[in-house]
């Protein structure tokens, strides 16, 4: 049997106690339910709240025109076989967000953990917004490769290691 991942909710629920059974009312049960539901509707709009930041941010900071990449105030951030060109102060201008967004996985060894929220959430299921993501962290260097992707073996271009240098 695999390791089942259980989280534990507190609820204050009025009881009484009759015939030494302590008793909880229906209403209140379902009370409890609909609060568990709520929970995890919660839970799931939080990753697709994070998916959507990251592709909001990362489209806002694409820089544009002919050959962005050879503008010197273009900022390239580098992903998994792409690299993107930013503007500089669009770049600028979400730097807090993009930290705030790259604390959220740093505890990520590899470019697949990158998919996982620190709290163990999946915020995406495809390496794309991860690859915005990463480009976005690498651009301000909060996150980089941990070897030089010049030297990869053919094993680790497909899950190369990640490092975080957060401040």
């Amino acid at each position: 049997m695999g390791k089942e991942k259980y989280q534990e909710f507190y609820f204050r629920v009025p009881a009484q106690k009759v015939d030494g059974n302590l008793l909880v009312g229906a209403q209140s049960i379902l009370n409890v339910i609909d609060g568990l539901d709520k929970t995890e509707t919660k839970q799931e709009s939080a990753t697709s709240t994070f998916k959507d930041k990251v592709k909001s941010i990362w489209s806002d900071c694409l820089a544009h025109g002919p050959k962005p990449w050879e503008n010197k105030d273009t900022i390239i951030g580098e992903a998994l076989m792409v690299d993107y060109p930013f503007d500089k102060e669009k770049l600028a201008s979400h730097a807090e967000e993009i930290y705030n967004l790259i604390s959220l996985v740093h505890t990520a060894t590899t470019y697949e953990g990158m998919k996982f929220l620190d709290n163990g959430e999946k915020w995406s299921e495809l390496r794309q917004p991860v690859s915005f993501l990463m480009a976005l962290g690498n651009a301000l260097k909060l996150i980089d490769f941990k070897n030089d992707r010049t030297t990869w073996s053919e094993e680790e271009s497909k899950n190369p290691e990640v490092t975080f240098t957060l401040k």
